[in-house]
């Protein structure tokens, strides 16, 4: 979840707790307020020299598919030069991108993570712990992060090893417990959904019987509670803590909750995990009057109800299956990285997989596609942002895109601004961006189907009406 005010003449605040790809499930928790710089001191934007990318080609494809860039293996997997053991990780790791509980069962997956080939190796146990985190099996996740964090380690890649670390060590925590559940079939239902004073949407749902407000958050790896809603809620806590990054390459310490009973919109979900964090790693001082968020419903709870759609208009429904042939217009739009979910956006005419965050109320682009676009980049003026976080403060710069054209789900807009990180002003990137709600308030609906992974667009807002 990023919360991002607009880049303004004036000093703006921005608050966000995201979450990247296996092998990296950290949470970035954040507060800046974005200040441009002066107009006579706006240099132009210099994009720095790329860091150092994987050498090897199948550590490239793997690491692009851990950012929602899937086309590399559909290419490779076409190629007729491609020899059997890589078809074998290339087919698994698209079964993995469609959430497919399948790509874990590659049967030459465990031969190859148990092999002589490092790439093959790392290939393998990249694809195990993500699917494994992503259908919710904690246990082959810790143990197989455990193997890729080393495997990565002694391939030189520190910044994956630390990532991956992370990861398992997470995943063992979660390994008793197992992942949550609908109990019986997913039934339609709907309930109110509001806009709080930032922007992020707001549903209210059950836990233990008791009703809690909450962000709705794609961008959530796991749903959080605060650790005073936790014990006001009844959820157990389990011994055992660990350590997330946040924005400023600080630790914030979390530990996990256990909840027998959640409902959400008339669907009963068993057994589900929390993250529970210090009260003060959600609350939000600098926004005016103070701003807290004591609960987030995150992904594993969405993909368990299936298909579901927020209307700009105050609802949020589960809908039902879709029927066979309903909606089967048109490719795909969604890949998964574990927890993660990205969706296709067309920026400037390239097509881009940014992270479908709607805890995020701007849609804003990483270092890592300002690496991609130095020509553009350096045509653009520039902005910086003091960014404060639970672990410290860092400056950010911006190169400031106006008038960004943007398209999605077969829908064109233009973005009055769009803001692009610069290279070298904070951590290094695990994906191109982020797919903010300003762009989804722009519809009168928005339709997530995680079985066919489409993001389906309503009719557009007309100007005016206060969306």
């Amino acid at each position: 979840m990023r919360i991002r005010s607009t880049l303004a003449a004036r000093s703006a605040l921005a608050a966000a707790l995201a979450w990247t790809p296996v092998p990296g499930i950290l949470a970035m928790f954040g507060l800046s307020w974005l200040t441009p710089l002066p107009a006579e001191a706006q240099p132009t934007a210099q994009a720095a020299p790329a860091p150092a990318r994987p050498a090897d080609p199948l550590d490239a494809l793997f690491e692009a598919a851990g950012r929602g860039e899937t086309a590399g293996l559909e290419r490779a997997l076409a190629d007729p030069a491609t020899g059997r053991d890589r078809r074998a990780l290339l087919r698994a790791a698209l079964a993995a991108s469609r959430l497919d509980p399948a790509a874990a069962r590659e049967p030459a997956l465990r031969r190859l993570a148990a092999g002589r080939d490092p790439a093959l190796r790392r290939a393998a146990l990249r694809i195990m712990t993500s699917s494994a985190f992503a259908t919710g099996d904690y246990a082959e996740a810790a143990r197989a992060g455990r193997l890729l964090a080393e495997a990565l380690s002694a391939a030189g890649d520190a910044h994956g090893a630390e990532a991956t670390a992370r990861t398992w060590r997470l995943a063992a925590l979660l390994a008793p417990h197992g992942r949550s559940r609908v109990a019986g079939p997913v039934r339609p239902g709907s309930i109110v959904a509001r806009r709080d004073r930032v922007g992020l949407t707001r549903v209210t749902f059950s836990v233990n019987g008791q009703p809690q407000v909450a962000v709705f958050d794609t961008g959530a790896a796991l749903s959080v509670l605060s650790a005073s809603t936790a014990a006001r809620l009844g959820v157990r806590i389990e011994e055992g803590a660990t350590a997330i990054g946040n924005g400023v390459q600080g630790n914030v310490q979390t530990r996990i909750g256990v909840a027998p009973r959640v409902e959400i919109a008339g669907n009963v979900l068993t057994n589900v995990a929390f993250l529970i964090l210090d009260d003060a790693s959600l609350n939000f001082p600098q926004v005016p009057g103070g701003y807290d968020i004591p609960a987030i419903i995150g992904m594993p709870e969405m993909r368990a109800l299936g298909r579901i759609r927020m209307e700009q208009a105050g609802r949020f429904t589960v809908l039902p299956p879709a029927a066979p042939g309903e909606g089967e217009e048109g490719a795909a739009n969604l890949h998964a990285a574990g927890n993660q979910l990205f969706a296709d956006v067309s920026i400037g005419g390239r097509t881009v997989p940014l992270l479908l965050d709607t805890g995020a109320d701007r849609t804003s682009l990483t270092a890592l596609y300002a690496e991609s676009e130095p020509a553009r980049i350096a045509a653009l003026r520039t902005g910086q942002a003091n960014a404060a976080s639970a672990g410290g403060t860092r400056v950010q710069r911006f190169a400031i895109w106006p008038d960004a054209p943007v398209a999605l789900d077969g829908r064109s807009l233009t973005l009055p601004q769009l803001n692009i990180e610069l290279p070298g002003s904070g951590p290094e990137p695990d994906d191109n961006g982020t797919l903010g709600s300003d762009v989804l308030r722009r519809f009168e609906s928005y339709t997530l189907d995680f079985r066919a992974m489409r993001l389906r667009l309503g009719a557009p807002v007309e100007a005016g009406s206060g969306q």
